[in-house]
C-alpha cells in the first residue's frame, strides 16, 4: 500500500482525537471568577495532551518521509498507535476533573506509556526500510523513543508517590521532543 493512504487515515483520526479532547472541557453555568479555576485546570491538561498528540502527529509525518510503500505490519502497528491515541481523551478528562487523585495520574501514565510503546514500535518498523537515514541516525531515534517510553513508564509508580512527580514526567517528555533534532532538521533540506 502507498504511504499516503495510511497518512490520510491517520490525519483524520488524529484530528478527531484533538476535537474530542476539547469537547470534554465543560464551561460551568453561570460562568464566574470562582468557576474559572477548574476550567483553567482542564485547559492546562488539555494543552498538555494536545501537545503530546501534536508531537506524535508531526513525528508521524516524518516517520514516513523516506519510504513510498508500507507493509501490513506497519499498517497494523499504525492502527494500534491510533487506537491508543484515541483513548488519550479519556485520561485527559479524568486528569482534568481529578488532578489531585493518584488514580487519574495512573490512568494517564498507563495510556501515554502504551501509546509511546506503539509509536516507538512503528518507528522502528518503518526505519527498517528508510533509506534516507543512516544506521547511526536510526539508532539515535530509537534510543530517544525508548528512553521516552521508559521515562513515561516511571510516571506509573510515581503516581502513587506524588501527583507532582508524575506531572513532571508528563511535561518533561514533550519538552524533550520540542528540542529540535539535528537528524530531522538535516533531513528536511
Amino acid at each position: 500500500m502507498r504511504k499516503e493512504r495510511l497518512q490520510m487515515i491517520s490525519d483524520g483520526v488524529i484530528a478527531i482525537i484533538l476535537t474530542l479532547m476539547v469537547l470534554e472541557i465543560k464551561v460551568p453555568y453561570p460562568f464566574t471568577m470562582q468557576s474559572f479555576a477548574p476550567v483553567a485546570e482542564h485547559i492546562a491538561i488539555y494543552a498538555l495532551s494536545f501537545v503530546v498528540v501534536a508531537i506524535m502527529w508531526l513525528n508521524h509525518h516524518h516517520i514516513f518521509k523516506g519510504i513510498e510503500t508500507v507493509s501490513i505490519r506497519v499498517i497494523w502497528l499504525n492502527f494500534l498507535l491510533l487506537f491508543c491515541m484515541s483513548i488519550i481523551p479519556l485520561p485527559t478528562k479524568a486528569l482534568g476533573e481529578n488532578f489531585y487523585q493518584h488514580s487519574a495520574h495512573l490512568f494517564y501514565g498507563i495510556v501515554i506509556t502504551v501509546t509511546a510503546i506503539f509509536y516507538s514500535s512503528l518507528q522502528m518498523e518503518v526505519n527498517k526500510n528508510a533509506e534516507h537515514l543512516t544506521d547511526t541516525e536510526k539508532k539515535k531515534i530509537n534510543r530517544l523513543n525508548w528512553i521516552s517510553v521508559s521515562t513515561y513508564s516511571l510516571s506509573i509508580p510515581f503516581s502513587f508517590i506524588s501527583v507532582y512527580l508524575s506531572t513532571a514526567i508528563f511535561v518533561l517528555i514533550p519538552i524533550v521532543y520540542f528540542i529540535p533534532s539535528r537528524i530531522l532538521i538535516a533531513k528536511q533540506d
